[in-house]
């Protein structure tokens, strides 16, 4: 007899290509859901907790209850989060051992690649907690796993399978998009991240050296059909705020060539298909941005990638990001990392975003700009790489260019990666340099960009209040990378507000005070 009560705990999920710590919603839970649904028909009984409710006491105590717990966790890319702690390694093997009773799952990254708590540092593998006391680790896609083990039980179900195609998740999205309902931020500003393709193109040639994208093997890519009528599912169980995040480049969704060129050409009318289908079926919808672009691709393709960028602005909303993987801008390095683009092809790539999305409504905030990531203790890493960084940043300030937020973190080596098999070490003086370049970018740079991405008087909508703390309340919009919002008074968690910007409080984050509704 199979398994009728489930609980999915959610540790959240921080992916290259995906996010899922709150205000976010990852795609795992949604999925696994859906097919125990989909499998047991829609009264069987599926929990959704996230970590964060998981540490209060009164959750603990109601685990034996349940037939099966599935703890979703891998933070691959880790960050600085306002609205949720993801679930530690220490934590997990902690709960792995304690609870006793249910059938214990463990799925997502951390399963898959290893867990680690911040950059610079060795990821826990997944061995690590198959020893610590989980009935299975899952390397492969949960929900592929959970249908065996509904149908064929647990000695037959086999945790390392991905699916081969997108085919094989049935109808699971749709019917998994009611767990949207128990989920702590439903109702005030929740984001469901939308996937389009697994993967990488340059898993061709391997793909960068530290990243996990490439390990998932050649890109597998969800039908157009499938993705809206996700869209209306989730919709339909109130989302208004979507992000189309799980993907390693924005411009090669529905591309021919995804999966067997390093460099596929864009397909332009496909993706205004996605968009154009997205607003058809949600119109109601508040946030529509996206995630990231490899700016090798818009050098490549300019004419397909300038299309497709028009076709963003025409139909996302406003104050949305594209995250460029720059990574580093010391040659050397990126040959040596095999990382996917030369600092003047994004360059290139900031001007074009720049030029199609730079543009405001009113006084409200910019269209679409483009983001740059740097990536601290890669192979072959000088001094140098560190002054070439900044030389960098400093020519886009000098050009009068916008880019909505640097990410600067520190390597985190997983398991699997090329770069897990590389021989090399950071050095402690090239640390001390990290911690100056780290200081230089958020006292320097961003308290300039941010002067220019947001003058005051710019008006910002929909600000959720997240924290609060020495009489000031921290906020953010729904959206990719929002700023962060800085008042000067006692708001209600998760009251909702409209801001006018007064200034710059700190390097990433933002003076403001109420708008009166």
């Amino acid at each position: 007899m199979p398994p009728n009560r489930f609980l999915i705990v959610d540790g959240y999920t921080d992916e290259p290509s995906g996010l899922g710590v709150p205000p976010y919603i990852d795609v795992y839970p949604r999925y696994a859901a859906g097919v125990v649904w989909e499998e047991l028909g829609p009264h069987a009984t599926v929990h959704y907790v996230t970590v964060d409710e998981l540490r209060l006491y009164k959750w603990m105590s109601r685990l034996p209850t349940y037939d099966v717990v599935i703890f979703i966790a891998g933070v691959t890319v880790p960050g600085k989060y306002l609205d949720g702690n993801p679930a530690t390694p220490e934590e997990l093997i902690r709960w792995a051992r304690i609870i006793d009773g249910p059938f214990k799952i463990l799925a997502g990254p951390a399963a898959r690649f290893g867990l680690g708590e911040r950059g610079g540092t060795l990821a826990y593998s997944p061995r690590d907690f198959q020893r610590a006391g989980f009935d299975v680790v899952v390397s492969g896609d949960i929900d592929v796993y959970l249908r065996q083990l509904i149908k064929d039980g647990q000695e037959r179900a086999e945790h390392w399978r991905m699916r081969k195609s997108y085919a094989e998740l049935g109808t699971a999205p749709v019917k998994g998009a009611r767990i949207v309902r128990m989920h702590r931020r439903f109702g005030h500003g929740l984001v469901a991240e939308l996937e389009t393709y697994k993967g990488c193109a340059r898993w061709v040639s391997g793909g960068c050296s530290f990243c996990i994208e490439p390990l998932y093997g050649k890109p597998r890519s969800r039908s157009l059909n499938d993705i809206i009528a996700e869209v209306e599912a989730l919709y339909s169980n109130g989302v208004i705020d979507f992000r189309i995040g799980r993907q390693s480049d924005f411009y090669t969704i529905g591309s021919e060539k995804l999966g067997v060129d390093e460099w596929p050409r864009p397909n332009p009318d496909y993706v205004e298909r996605l968009l154009r289908g997205i607003r058809n079926v949600a119109p109601g919808l508040r946030t529509l941005h996206v995630d990231n672009a490899n700016p090798g691709t818009l050098v490549r393709y300019p004419q397909e990638s300038v299309r497709i960028t028009k076709s963003l602005v025409r139909f996302h909303t406003p104050g949305d990001v594209l995250a460029l993987g720059l990574e580093t801008a010391d040659p050397r390095v990126i040959k040596l990392n095999n990382l996917n683009t030369h600092p003047e092809e994004s360059l290139e790539a900031i001007k074009v975003i720049n030029r199609i999305g730079g543009f405001r409504d009113g006084n409200g905030v910019p269209h679409l700009l483009p983001g740059v990531n740097f990536v601290l203790g890669l192979p072959g890493e000088t001094s140098e790489t560190l002054e070439l960084n900044k030389v960098f940043l400093e020519q886009i300030l000098r050009e009068n260019l916008l880019v909505r937020r640097v990410n600067v973190r520190r390597l985190l080596v997983l398991p699997g990666t090329r770069v897990s098999r590389m021989k090399y070490k950071s050095r402690a003086r090239i640390m001390v340099k990290h911690r100056s370049f780290i200081r230089w970018v958020r006292e320097h740079f961003d308290p300039i960009m941010f002067s220019r991405v947001f003058p005051a008087g710019t008006i910002i909508r929909n600000v959720y209040i997240e924290s609060s703390r020495d009489d000031y309340s921290y906020g953010r919009p729904p959206g990719s990378y929002p700023p962060t919002i800085r008042m000067p008074r006692v708001l209600p968690r998760l009251s909702l507000v409209d801001v006018v910007v007064e200034g710059v409080a700190s390097g990433r984050s933002l003076q403001a005070r109420l708008l009166e509704r």
